[in-house]
């Protein structure tokens, strides 16, 4: 028995220093492709938009039987194979891929971990994205892809911190922001999630990812407000034991309440839910001025996000940013809005493309 026990940790050991080494820094000089072999290889890409995929990866073969040390090559066939649920496949070709010091390294990366999570290795695939990180820490997407493996296991505190760095480096991916704001609403913070969702609603409007992010948005500012029987009565619930270790936001929380309920009073009857969802929103950053200005918070979302809308909300870009945040699944009135506004939009956008960010929030 004892040693059958040996034999096994000794096999155990064995693999785990197999695996250490496959993702081990890369040593190896890719060849450059000749005209023939990019002309095949944009032949397998063309092949794979189609859904192609053997077809696609018999072109990619061509280039490798010549040229093993094709890394484009190499690459383009592991994703072809992830895309026929080829994981393990993908995953040897991936990890050869990852050998070779190219623009594609950080790709490489990716598809490993990507293809270890499919095949139900998440920690294996927590080594890999990290180990790629040591080599590529200014990579966003591994951030990011690092956040998703950690969102899929259950740890929300690692996947934020991961998805934090991610947003630092690029504040343009809009996947990071919308998962930010999924792990902000599922772990009980409500104002942060708002404020992930929102700036996704502005890189990515009407895709259907955008209809989440707008059921967040809509989730968060009706403030835990509801009619009661007398339509002048209104209930707001509010969770005095909000967690706050990403800022202080309960005054915040109870203006939500109170905007959403002035929102459905008699004064607000005649107005539509969308210019009811600009003044909310107006007063919803007017409180949040009002504090930044009284007391310096720290905390990601109080360095990120928040000097962003309070700069909108001065700039006068809330009404501009509601309308076009609100383009999935709205047509008339914002489509309307949008098409009688575009001098307005037009300037909310320019100035929104060339906000410069904080590159070390929440740090």
């Amino acid at each position: 028995m004892l040693k059958r026990m040996l034999a096994l940790t000794l096999t155990v050991l064995l693999l785990a220093a197999q695996a250490a080494a496959q993702i081990e820094s890369p040593k190896l000089t890719p060849t450059p492709a000749t005209e023939k072999q990019q002309a095949l290889i944009r032949q397998g890409v063309a092949l794979h938009d189609r859904g192609d995929y053997d077809g696609a990866i018999s072109k990619y073969q061509e280039v490798l039987t010549e040229s093993p040390d094709n890394v484009e090559a190499i690459y383009e066939m592991a994703f072809a194979h992830s895309m026929k649920k080829e994981y393990q496949k993908s995953l040897d070709l991936a990890y050869r891929g990852a050998r070779y010091k190219s623009d594609l390294l950080a790709a490489f990366y990716q598809t490993i971990g990507n293809n270890l999570d499919q095949l139900g290795e998440s920690k294996k695939a927590v080594d890999v994205y990290k180990a790629g990180i040591k080599i590529l820490p200014e990579d966003a997407l591994l951030h990011y892809n690092l956040g998703v493996t950690y969102a899929n296991m259950k740890k929300p505190e690692e996947a934020r911190k991961s998805l934090k760095t991610a947003l630092a480096l690029n504040p343009k991916h809009p996947s990071s922001h919308l998962l930010l704001a999924i792990q902000f609403l599922n772990n009980g913070y409500r104002t942060p999630a708002l404020f992930a969702a929102a700036r996704f609603l502005i890189l990515e409007p009407k895709t259907q990812r955008s209809a989440l992010g707008n059921r967040i948005l809509h989730e968060v500012l009706s403030g835990g407000a509801t009619q009661g029987k007398d339509p002048n009565s209104f209930n707001i619930t509010l969770d005095m034991n909000a967690k706050k270790d990403e800022g202080d936001f309960t005054s915040v929380e109870m203006i939500l309440g109170l905007s959403k309920m002035a929102a459905l009073t008699e004064k607000n009857k005649d107005k539509t839910e969308v210019q009811r969802l600009v003044g909310q929103v107006e007063t919803l950053l007017a409180v949040v001025d009002e504090n930044t200005t009284e007391k310096k918070q720290t905390g990601f979302v109080h360095q990120y996000y928040i000097p962003y809308f309070v700069e909108m909300k001065r700039k006068g870009f809330v009404e501009p940013f509601v309308y076009y945040s609100l383009q999935h699944g709205q047509k008339d009135e914002v489509e309307q809005w949008l098409k009688e506004n575009s001098g307005k939009v037009m300037q909310f956008l320019v100035w929104s493309n060339q906000y410069a960010w904080p590159k070390n929030a929440g740090k």
